[in-house]
């Protein structure tokens, strides 16, 4: 954990204030140096504080960029690699990495950097002068909390039973901690910083614009409870995470958004649908502040690793609506040969690539094979994304949305024995707004709720974590996957590695079983 736990960058107004936890008796210390010590004096500070936990959490729920929407898509199905991977991504695909290759280290790393801030935050806050403001007071604790339990749940559900920190380091032991005893025991702590979180947050109608609420907080605690029945076998887990989303639905404070599209374009950010996401903004770098665009279509993507798989497509294009057409959660997340055009080029023109150079450069070619990523491209304009100056997009990404809540409700009310009325009425609030028609049979509910989960959240960096809390990646694989997928696999891969560096700086911690 020292390589990861002993530095902190927190961000006062636009300078990194560094906070260093690295014991060094032969350091010389400057004087005029901010500290912890001396920085947590107000309210604005500490604010200033937490608002580096919005930036640290997209470590620890995304990874690092493209690669770890590489790692999180890569091996559900709903994604096959292209010519263009390297050979470190195709052996990821194919379930043949190596704790080595690091391709999930990232998620590791900024879990514990955001549980390190959040520490940092919680051993403070006490200190600092709010000037009789108690309700700000509450709402930065909360909100530390919901960023500090974010992270056990991914810690949890990625790697397992891991080190629990609670307090920054000092002692030799801090900086070495053990796992916890138990898998349960990281489950547990997720679950308590999440009820936490609840308790202080706001709801979304009193919280200013793109701050955690109480809405993310009962979302993220639902969905913990979910993920730990399945992820730990735990029947009753499940029941209490369908009271949880209950909750939200009962609140009245959401709603899908009638398009299905406007979950991902930039002019539609923070809309009715999302609990929360990652606010970007327009940026003068000569890279996207969204990362998706660089994996979608030729012309407008760099290095395009992956592409909808052929089952994806099938899967997607099993039913009809009721006007017989194809379902719009295809058309916009699939760019292929008999859907939408793409800034006005049909996929058959497509060619070598898309140039948005007046509205799009098609070479006449008539290939009409596969499909390319198209959902979360800003399709509302004439023809982003302008991979430059001030032209990048600001495209939000949407981490919790009311969709899932309503499909993880019904997943829970049917495993735990719940109300299967109220089950299919939430599967039926989603397959209205995708123009299907009711689904009415009980005995096959659970399976449709797995078919919509796929159509819903293709390429969202949900499907293979499904596939394991469901106990169904080995036979997904054997039934779908290729040949070296299906001769790969195996139970072990239920959880990432350990980092290495993590081993080898930790002289208590080991690497998990499977993978030494």
């Amino acid at each position: 954990m020292k390589s990861n736990s002993n530095r902190i960058a927190i961000l006062v107004l636009l300078a990194l204030l560094a906070i260093s936890c690295e014991k060094d008796f032969l350091e010389v210390k400057n004087p005029n140096e901010i500290t912890a010590d001396v920085f947590f004096e107000d309210a604005t500070q500490v604010e200033q504080a937490v608002n580096t936990l919005y930036n640290s959490i997209a470590g620890a729920l995304r990874g690092d960029g493209d690669q770890s929407i590489f790692t999180q898509n890569a091996r559900g199905g709903g994604s096959v690699v292209t010519a263009g991977a390297f050979q470190t991504q195709v052996n990821y695909f194919n379930f043949g990495s190596s704790p080595q290759d690091n391709d999930s280290d990232s998620f590791w790393n900024g879990a514990y950097t955001t549980i390190f801030r959040a520490n940092t935050i919680l051993e403070n806050i006490e200190g600092a002068d709010f000037g009789g403001d108690e309700a700000t007071k509450q709402r930065l604790l909360a909100e530390t909390y919901f960023f500090r339990g974010v992270s056990y749940f991914q810690l949890a559900h990625l790697y397992g039973a891991v080190p629990i920190v609670l307090n920054t380091p000092v002692t030799d032991d801090d900086f070495n901690p053990s796992v916890a005893a138990s898998f349960g025991e990281v489950w547990d702590q997720a679950i308590a910083d999440l009820q936490l979180a609840k308790a202080g947050l706001p709801t979304a109608d009193s919280a200013p614009e793109g701050r955690v609420t109480w809405g993310s907080a009962t979302g993220f605690l639902g969905k913990t409870y979910l993920y730990r029945a399945g992820y730990l076998n735990e029947a009753a887990s499940y029941a209490l995470a369908a009271a949880e989303f209950q909750q939200i639905i009962d609140s009245g404070a959401y709603g899908l958004v009638a398009n299905f599209r406007d979950n991902f374009t930039s002019e539609n950010e923070n809309n009715s649908e999302s609990l929360y996401e990652f606010q970007y903004f327009f940026s003068n770098q000569e890279t996207a502040t969204q990362s998706r665009p660089f994996n979608s279509v030729p012309g407008i993507g760099f290095e395009i690793f992956l592409r909808p798989s052929p089952w994806l497509m099938n899967e997607m294009s099993l039913e009809r609506t009721v006007a017989d057409e194809f379902d719009p959660r295809y058309l916009e997340a699939v760019y292929f040969n008999e859907g939408l055009p793409l800034f006005g080029v049909p996929y058959n023109e497509l060619g070598e690539g898309l140039s948005c150079d007046g509205g799009g450069a098609p070479d006449g070619s008539s290939d009409t094979e596969g499909g390319w990523w198209r959902k979360y491209l800003n399709v509302h304009l004439a023809c982003p994304p302008e991979l430059e100056g001030s032209s990048d997009p600001d495209n939000n990404e949407r981490i919790l949305r009311y969709a899932d809540i309503l499909l993880m409700h019904a997943e829970a009310l049917v495993a735990s024995g719940g109300d299967l009325t109220a089950a299919l009425e939430s599967v039926n609030v989603v397959r209205r707004r995708a123009n299907l028609s009711d689904y009415a049979d009980t005995a096959t509910l659970l399976d449709e709720i797995k078919h919509q989960r796929a159509i819903e959240f293709a390429y969202e960096n949900l499907r293979y974590f499904d596939l394991i809390r469901w106990g169904e990646l080995e036979s997904f694989v054997a039934a779908n996957g290729t040949a070296t997928q299906q001769a790969n696999v195996s139970a072990k891969h239920k959880y990432f590695p350990i980092p290495v560096d993590e081993v080898t700086n930790n002289s208590n911690l080991e690497q998990s079983e499977p993978w030494r």
